[in-house]
């Protein structure tokens, strides 16, 4: 076993554990609130800059606008995914919410370690720090490589299969204004 080994198993297993106390529901909820957060602020931060602007003369209002929108939707979204944890718990599913927690907590842990080496490869400090004799001889190196791209493959093939019926779907007319 390599050195590379030890450290992804320990970050595999820090993940699993995370993942096994918090749920899925909540695991999921942090990785869609920090995509959503980021989303949200760049789509409404100049407005909620402006509206600052009223009440606070800085050149950084729109970096507090940013992070407030940011927070906002976070805390927003943490706050929904807490009493859905809690509903889940109340009717006693809340052990199928932990197994799925630690799985999707390796998972999250196999993508960010291959999206490490991925960098780590393209940066070329893969050669200078790990021998290709290393990378071969290592048991997850090769796995943990293919881990990004392969959830990349899999988020591709879902949108292609979801936008032709999103297209489908029939289009609400706009309300009257009366």
């Amino acid at each position: 076993m390599h050195i590379f080994d030890i450290i992804a198993l320990i970050i595999i297993l820090f993940f699993l554990f995370k993942g096994l106390k918090n749920g899925f529901i909540i695991e999921l909820a942090s990785l869609a609130a920090l995509f959503l957060g980021i989303i949200l602020a760049v789509m409404f931060s100049e407005v909620t800059a402006t509206w600052l602007s009223d009440y606070i003369t800085s050149r950084y209002v729109s970096i507090l606008a940013f992070i407030l929108v940011f927070t906002a939707t976070v805390l927003g979204v943490h706050l929904v995914a807490k009493m859905i944890d809690k509903l889940v718990s109340a009717i006693a599913l809340g052990w199928l919410n932990r197994l799925t927690g630690a799985a999707f907590g390796v998972v999250k842990a196999a993508i960010l370690i291959s999206i490490g080496i991925l960098l780590f490869e393209a940066t070329g400090l893969s050669e200078k720090y790990m021998t290709a004799e290393n990378r071969e001889n290592s048991l997850l190196y090769s796995h943990l490589q293919k881990a990004a791209p392969h959830a990349l493959h899999l988020i591709n093939l879902s949108v292609d299969h979801l936008l032709p019926r999103l297209e489908e779907l029939p289009v609400m007319p706009p309300a009257s204004m009366s």
